[in-house]
């Protein structure tokens, strides 16, 4: 089964702590993993930030459960069932939520304002499925998608040796070394060149194509080949702000070359990654609770 999602597991939460045995976070986590049948797949699964998807649900099944005052703290970490839990437990229903606790005066949370309705719909309210840490981590994915889709256009509309010289920054940023435009009369298509160290001995040669709308063909890859073969090269970047056809991967499959292909998906992922042609509007950090740290105190 996949994870459940974090208000599926308020209930069964509960459940296990209705014995009154006092349990910290990570033992309950345990012990309802096996209580739902998990997967090793499904407890190692992660959240962008790296944490387990299914501790940062568990985690907040039980803040919710402590809001609504269901279970208590009972010292170092430890939480067990309240009064008010093993009184109400008998009358809940199978299924808890926000919406359920709020309806009933347990518990409260701060409401999320939405847009006006002549400009939204029910679809954009928040998912209230997710926890607010996957919430976070689904608006910064979308930022992150319209920022990209906002660099790969920019670089469309500039000029072509604007874009060789972007992509040689790029390839600096990225840490491949100095590189230079060449895109010249006489380099036989090459537009650009990285030396990996300072005597200019190590050379990744860089082609550049700022197209729009047609995609890069085999033929224009054979023509970088050629290209690499005249500098006695077998390494080489083909960059382009378009996409590349099937012809166009099958021909730089052999096995004495190493070319790499990116196109402007990639490129533009690459550049908000780097921090090329973008700035940090501003950082925000996001804690948790550490709970080893008391469980030692």
């Amino acid at each position: 089964m996949t994870v459940p999602k974090y208000h599926e597991l308020i209930r069964p939460l509960l459940d296990l702590v209705a014995d009154g045995r006092p349990r910290n976070l990570r033992e309950a986590s345990q012990e309802l993993a096996e209580r739902l049948s998990l997967t090793d797949e499904d407890l190692t699964e992660t959240l962008p930030s790296g944490y387990p998807r299914y501790l940062n649900r568990v985690g907040w099944a039980k803040s919710d459960l402590n809001k609504t005052g269901l279970i208590e703290s009972c010292g170092r970490g430890l939480f067990r069932i309240s009064e008010r839990g093993s009184n109400a437990l008998p009358e809940l229903p199978p299924q808890l939520d926000r919406k359920y606790f709020e309806a009933r005066g347990l518990g409260s949370w701060k409401s999320v304002s939405a847009p006006p309705a002549s400009s939204a719909g029910p679809e954009a309210r928040p998912d209230e499925t997710l926890t607010p840490e996957e919430q976070i981590d689904e608006t910064l994915a979308e930022l992150q998608e319209a920022l990209e889709q906002e660099v790969l256009t920019q670089l469309r509309s500039v000029n072509p040796a604007s874009f060789e010289r972007f992509v040689v920054r790029l390839l600096a940023a990225m840490g491949y070394g100095v590189g230079e435009v060449t895109g010249r009369s006489g380099d036989g298509g090459i537009d650009g060149v990285i030396y990996e160290d300072r005597l200019k001995l190590d050379r990744i040669y860089l082609q550049a194509k700022r197209w729009a709308d047609a995609p890069v063909g085999g033929p224009d890859i054979n023509g970088f080949l050629g290209a690499l073969a005249k500098h006695g090269a077998n390494r080489g970047v083909f960059v382009t702000t378009s996409r590349f056809t099937q012809d166009a991967r099958r021909a730089v499959e052999l096995p004495h070359l190493r070319l790499v292909l990116i196109d402007g998906e990639e490129l533009a992922r690459l550049a908000v990654e780097h921090n090329v042609g973008v700035s940090v509007k501003r950082k925000i950090e996001l804690k948790r609770l550490d709970t080893d740290f008391f469980d030692d105190l």
